[in-house]
């Protein structure tokens, strides 16, 4: 009995043993089965991203991101030069502007007004990520022009001026921030736009700067920090109305190149004359909050000019108001002096402080009615000049042609 027992544990052990393994192959051979879902596609690595770039290669991209613009080439500009936070800053009379769409815009509106539009780097300084530029803006208005006051009739005349520009750029070698300086009554002057009365202005121009365009990058070397304190040296003579300690930081033959002025000032007898009568004018006047750059040769400065005008200045009379207005300058440094200058403000907005000018679209304050005729007219006008012009030299065409004729049936009366 116990040896049956036995036998009948043994067969038992067995074979559950044997169904067991049975189980483990059955499992195993499930499990080698062939898979049917198809293997997951992989997306391919987005690109890399572009590294920051520094001195002349910056300076080559923001060539090539003017260039887009020259082009219309606007998706591109927005996609290589634009980041998505992107502020214009408002200064000098400028209205702020936000995103990279804002830029775009402008630059559509600037393009219909301008079809032959177009920006000419003439310096362009690299100074860690900041990009300090001037650039020559050319084109001929004959396309409606947005304005504050409403849009304005073609002039069918050309404009070409320097303006001033600083970019703040990121790590992805695009735009964050930018500022920018331009005489607007400039502008207005080129295309025939400028109030009954407005001082004269530069011509149009079509050629930049000599040597142009010159790039230049910081080196943060003892010779660059030596220029700018010498400028910064500039800036506390002017403040305290030292004119011989100006002139003494400026070489005998120095050039002073004021944007807002109809020709440039040549020597140091000439820049001092100019530089008394305005001091005069603004007995308080001083620079404030200046900031500088520097790289080779040359120091580039922004700050604000703050003063009183209680003082004529010439055949401008003193008005009695404050002004704050801002201001560029560009400066080339020769042995530790000033030799060239660029200087950069918006004449029309001080103007508009001073109360010598109305803000756009209004009448001057006390004023005759039709003493002045506001932007807006003044195109029209020189809308109007154009289409005479344009009437009378067909008329005289025509008027040719009967004489001719004339003549000719004459002569062939006679035969």
């Amino acid at each position: 009995m116990k040896l049956a027992t036995t036998w009948v544990l043994a067969l038992s052990v067995m074979a559950f043993g044997c169904s067991k393994k049975k189980e483990e192959g059955t499992a195993q051979k499930t499990d080698m089965a062939p898979k049917t879902t198809e293997p997951k596609k992989e997306e391919p690595p987005p690109p890399p991203a572009e590294k920051p770039l520094t001195g002349q290669a910056l300076a080559d991209k923001y060539k090539n991101c003017v260039q887009m613009i020259n082009d219309s080439k606007f998706d591109d500009l927005k996609k290589d030069c634009v980041d998505d936070s992107y502020v214009f800053h408002a200064m000098a009379g400028m209205p702020e502007r936000k995103g990279a769409d804002s830029l775009i815009t402008y630059f559509k509106d600037q393009k219909a007004a301008f079809p032959d539009w177009k920006l000419q780097p003439q310096f362009i300084m690299i100074s860690g990520r900041n990009i300090l530029a001037v650039n020559l803006v050319t084109g001929t208005n004959s396309g409606t022009m947005k304005t504050p006051m409403g849009d304005m009739p073609a002039t069918n005349k050309k404009m070409g001026m320097l303006f001033f520009h600083r970019l703040a750029i990121n790590d992805a070698n695009k735009a964050t921030e930018e500022w920018a300086i331009a005489d607007a009554s400039t502008m207005m002057s080129q295309l025939g736009m400028a109030p009954k009365g407005a001082p004269p202005h530069r011509a149009a121009m079509d050629k930049g700067m000599e040597g142009a365009p010159m790039v230049v990058v910081t080196a943060d070397d003892a010779k660059e920090k030596a220029n700018v304190d010498a400028y910064k040296k500039m800036v506390d003579a002017f403040n305290s109305h030292k004119t011989a300690d100006v002139m003494a930081m400026m070489t005998p033959d120095a050039v002073e190149m004021d944007q807002e002025s109809d020709k440039d000032h040549k020597g140091t007898k000439e820049i001092e004359k100019g530089l008394k009568d305005f001091q005069t004018a603004f007995s308080d006047g001083k620079l404030n909050n200046v900031d500088t750059w520097a790289a080779g040769d040359y120091v580039v400065a922004i700050g604000t000019f703050e003063g009183t005008n209680d003082h004529d200045m010439g055949k401008m009379k003193k008005t009695g108001k404050k002004v704050s207005s801002q201001f560029a300058e560009i400066s080339h440094f020769k042995d530790g002096k000033i030799d060239q200058v660029w200087r950069f403000v918006n004449g029309m907005d001080m103007a508009m402080q001073l109360g010598m000018m109305p803000p756009p679209g209004a009448a001057p304050a006390g004023a005759p009615a039709g003493d002045m005729k506001d932007m807006k007219g003044a195109a029209k006008e020189g809308a109007k000049d154009v289409k005479d012009a344009a009437k009378a030299a067909g008329t005289e065409a025509k008027d040719a042609a009967k004489k001719t004729g004339a003549d000719a049936k004459k002569a062939e009366e006679k035969k």
